[in-house]
C-alpha cells in the first residue's frame, strides 16, 4: 500500500501544544478553592487530535476501527465494561489500583453487559451515561453491544475494545495507547492522539506511527483517498485550531485546447 508524506509534524505540533496550553492558566480563577486540594500532577491536560478529511467517505460500520500507538492517549476516568459477572473483575481492579496501576486507579465503575443491558436501553439513559465517564473500555466481551453504537458514538466517547488477556494490567495499557478512528460513513474524522502532559516528540512518534498503520491497514482508507490531515485541539477557552500535515498532490491536467492552441488564421487584404 502507498505511504503518505507528512509535512512540518514537529513545527504543527509544538505550535498546537502552545497553543492549548496558553489558556490553562484562566481555566481555574485564580484563589479557587479546588486548587487546595489539587497537585500539580493532576493538572487538566488538553486532547491532541488528529481531523482526517476523505475525498472518498468510508463505507459506514457499527464498530469502529483501533491503532495502537507508542504512548497514552486517555485522559480522566474510565468506566471498564465486561462479561458477566463483574464482580470477578471488580477484586481483579481492585487488587491492581491497591498495587499503584495507574490505569487501574482511573477506573471508577466496572459494569458487565448484563446490567448494561438492564440500565441503559433507551436515549436519554444512552446520552446520560455517555457523559458520566471520559472513557469507556471493552474487555473481554464477544460482541459490541448496542447502547454504545449511533447516539453513544455521536457524543465523542468512543470505547476501546480490547481482547481477553491474561494479564489485565496489560490489557488496560494497551486500551489506553489505543486510537479509536469512527466510521459512520462521514467525509471526516477526528481522532485522539495524545494530550498536552505528553512532550513534542512523543505527540510526534504517536502520530505518525497511527498515520501509518491506517494507510497500512486492510480495513483502513488508502492514501489516495484522503484529502487533507490536520492536528487539532480546543484549549481552556473554548477556541479550536488546527495546523495541516498532509494535502492531497491534485495535479492540474490541462485540456486539449490549453496543450495545443489553435493558429490563428491570416486575414487577407
Amino acid at each position: 500500500m502507498a505511504t503518505l508524506t507528512l509535512a512540518n509534524v514537529h513545527e504543527a505540533v509544538q505550535k498546537l501544544v502552545a497553543f492549548l496550553k496558553s489558556g490553562q492558566d484562566a481555566r481555574q480563577p485564580e484563589g479557587d478553592v479546588n486548587m487546595l486540594f489539587t497537585s500539580s500532577s493532576e493538572e487538566k491536560q488538553a486532547s491532541v487530535e488528529i481531523e482526517v478529511a476523505f475525498i472518498t467517505s468510508p463505507v459506514a460500520h457499527r464498530v469502529p476501527l483501533y491503532f495502537v500507538v507508542p504512548h497514552e492517549i486517555m485522559l480522566g476516568t474510565i468506566c471498564l465494561i465486561t462479561n458477566p459477572p463483574q464482580d470477578s473483575y471488580e477484586r481483579k481492579v481492585l487488587a491492581l489500583a491497591e498495587d499503584s496501576d495507574p490505569i487501574a486507579q482511573r477506573v471508577k465503575r466496572i459494569m458487565d453487559t448484563k446490567n448494561l443491558n438492564a440500565k441503559i436501553n433507551d436515549p436519554v439513559s444512552v446520552r446520560a451515561f455517555s457523559k458520566s465517564y471520559d472513557n469507556f473500555i471493552l474487555y473481554d466481551v464477544k460482541k459490541f453491544p448496542k447502547q454504545l453504537t449511533g447516539e453513544f458514538l455521536g457524543h465523542q466517547r468512543l470505547p476501546v475494545w480490547i481482547a481477553k488477556s491474561a494479564n489485565l494490567s496489560e490489557a488496560l495499557t494497551t486500551a489506553s495507547k489505543t486510537v479509536v478512528v469512527p466510521r459512520r460513513g462521514a467525509n471526516a474524522a477526528v481522532c485522539r492522539v495524545g494530550h498536552t502532559g505528553l512532550s513534542v516528540s512523543q505527540l510526534e512518534e504517536n502520530i505518525t506511527v497511527f498515520i501509518d498503520s491506517l494507510v497500512q491497514s486492510p480495513r483502513g482508507c488508502r492514501a489516495a483517498d484522503i484529502l487533507h490531515i490536520r492536528v487539532a485541539g480546543t484549549n481552556a477557552a473554548g477556541k479550536r485550531a488546527g495546523l495541516p500535515i498532509f494535502g492531497h498532490p491534485f495535479e492540474l491536467v490541462a485540456s486539449e485546447k490549453e496543450a495545443h492552441p489553435s493558429k490563428k488564421s491570416k486575414i487577407e487584404n
